[in-house]
């Protein structure tokens, strides 16, 4: 799942007096700590922590809502060094102004700033929202228009090896007016200039229910290991065990929520947001089929514990081991399997299964052709196989594109294609099967494709991956860094100098065409036959969160640790 960044720009504003005149606590005075009078200072925003925010559900054109929080504030602010540089910093939770958020334009944020002599600056930020494939924001926090009755959203956290970390969870169950049930969960970590997404979080979203939402929230994967639709539930739950807390189930039954931090004592909670109401479902449901005035009786309670956390115990939480996709694409599961099928053909290994696995494609229809490898020029049908554990299986039936539409390509982790009267389409696959999804014209998509570069299949099981450049797979340091998580182990082997490891790093942003400042690294990449420079360093730096996909920042952060 792909998001859009908002780029902060650096705010300073000189603090005159600190003392209490002037700062607006709207709420209980008792939580409005030094910190936040800074902060509301700085900001003008009032404190709305701590107190109950009435939401009734309304009609308005035709559409029943419940009545988003309207007031912009300050939610709660924690002063710590957070950065070990022996200064202070103030982490702020604020209610603010976003104009995409539909409804209310409003998000919840966390912002860190720091003291530069007289002043306070905001280093770095993130709110608390998701996107969805479309990169729109979806608000997680239920200030905006929301259907969910049931809500708990916990912002959180941990001190850890000497590093603090932050978290944000939330629970959500219609209650009343549907079934099923929402998790979800994100964590960043500060290194004194900004934060960063932790590698585990960046998929943990779920939307569902059944014996999927079970397993979740027992944390229990064993009854979902036969089944080829719920491999992202079982990686949901390695990656949220990899973490190592101490909860012993997720999720929530109607109004009862089983979070993070109420059960693990080395988790801190800084501000909840819980929804609640004294209504009877009967009461709900006569409103819902025959909607008469407001309906009042529903709240949301914006808790402020920050003045609650004396000293911070630290914890230890062991480095995971390879787990989940990083042990299932140690081996390379397609070798056996094109010893002995699709001889002759054509293939290509891509990064682009539902959760960003490696899926192969396999392509008869150039018989003439006997090129160790092979950039079609018109279109092709091919056959998509997935992975279940070492078990390879057909995804779909075969599929075809008009030659007059071009060759398949591949961007951003998807498998594309060109409409023949405009447009394009993209495969998103789903288990054992796919939909091909058309979108329209979008100038911007197409400068970023590659057509794949495909390899012929001798038989020998000796397969090569496609990296997401799309260049053969050929004088290349790791040849695989794009497409499957690598292991301190194999780097070791490999016996690379801190040079050649520092090249295989750049390696990866070198196969998207990024340029690069140092001569030496620019002069060795210009020399290899699969590079063609396209982005300048900062350009590629402005999107790079959004184009790399999860081995590419996994593998980064590994060989940069390796290095000399």
């Amino acid at each position: 799942m792909k998001k859009i960044r908002f780029f902060l720009e650096v705010l300073m504003i000189s603090v005159l007096a600190l003392g209490s005149e002037g700062v607006l606590c709207k709420a209980d005075s008792r939580n409005c700590t030094d910190e936040t009078r800074i902060i509301s200072q700085i900001t003008n925003l009032p404190y709305i922590g701590g107190q109950r925010v009435d939401t009734p559900m309304i009609m308005e054109q035709d559409r029943k809502f419940m009545k988003p929080v309207d007031e912009e504030g300050i939610l709660g602010c924690l002063k710590r060094d957070f950065d070990n540089d022996q200064k202070e910093e103030i982490l702020a939770v604020t209610y603010e102004g976003r104009e995409d958020i539909q409804e209310t334009g409003k998000s919840v944020r966390v912002s860190m700033y720091e003291q530069q002599e007289d002043s306070w600056i905001i280093s770095d930020m993130f709110e608390l929202v998701r996107y969805d494939f479309q990169g729109m924001p979806d608000e997680m926090t239920t200030m905006s228009d929301s259907g969910y009755a049931g809500f708990e959203g916990n912002l959180f956290l941990r001190k850890a090896n000497g590093q603090y970390q932050f978290f944000y969870e939330c629970n959500r169950s219609s209650k009343y007016l549907a079934t099923g049930y929402e998790w979800y969960f994100m964590g960043y970590t500060y290194d004194g200039n900004c934060f960063k997404e932790m590698e585990q979080t960046s998929d943990l979203y779920y939307g569902g229910s059944g014996l999927e939402a079970d397993c979740l929230f027992s944390l229990d994967p064993e009854p979902l290991y036969d089944d080829n639709y719920s491999q992202n539930v079982i990686g949901m739950i390695e990656a949220y065990q990899s973490l190592g807390f101490q909860a012993e189930r997720l999720g929530g039954d109607g109004y009862t929520f089983y979070s993070t931090v109420s059960q693990d004592p080395y988790c801190y909670l800084l501000v909840r947001l819980i929804r609640g109401d004294r209504l009877d479902a009967a009461v709900v449901n006569e409103w819902w089929a025959n909607p008469s005035g407001d309906l009042e009786g529903f709240w949301i309670d914006l808790e402020d514990y920050t003045s609650q956390i004396g000293e911070i115990q630290e914890c230890a939480v062991s480095e995971p081991e390879q787990s989940g996709l990083s042990e299932l694409f140690e081996e390379n599961p397609y070798e056996e399997f094109l010893k002995t099928n699709g001889v002759g053909s054509y293939y290509a290994i891509l990064p682009a299964g539902e959760n960003q696995e490696p899926i192969l494609i396999i392509s008869d229809s150039f018989p003439e052709q006997d090129a160790d490898t092979f950039v079609p020029d018109l279109g092709y049908g091919i056959t998509i196989y997935g992975n279940n554990n070492g078990n390879v299986y057909q995804i779909g039936d075969y599929t075809h594109i008009s030659e007059a539409a071009g060759p398949w390509r591949f961007y951003g982790n998807k498998l594309m294609g060109s409409g023949r009267r405009g447009g394009y389409f993209t495969v998103d696959i789903a288990g054992d099967f796919y939909e091909m999804n058309f979108h329209p014209d979008n100038e911007n998509v197409y400068a970023n494709w590659e057509a794949i570069t495909l390899l012929k299949n001798r038989g020998s099981g000796e397969t090569q991956t496609s990296n997401t450049g799309n260049s053969v797979s050929g004088n290349y340091i790791l040849p695989n860094s794009s497409t499957e998580y690598l292991t301190e182990e194999q780097l070791i082997r490999m016996n690379l100098t801190g040079e050649q490891l520092r090249l295989a790093r750049n390696e990866i942003y070198a196969r998207y065409g990024r340029r690069f400042k140092t001569a030496e690294i620019q002069a060795y990449f210009d020399a290899q036959t699969w590079y063609v420079p396209k982005y300048e360093p900062e350009e590629f730096d402005a999107i790079e969160d959004d184009v790399l996909n999860p081995y590419e920042k996994y593998n980064l952060a590994l060989i940069k640790s390796l290095e000399k």
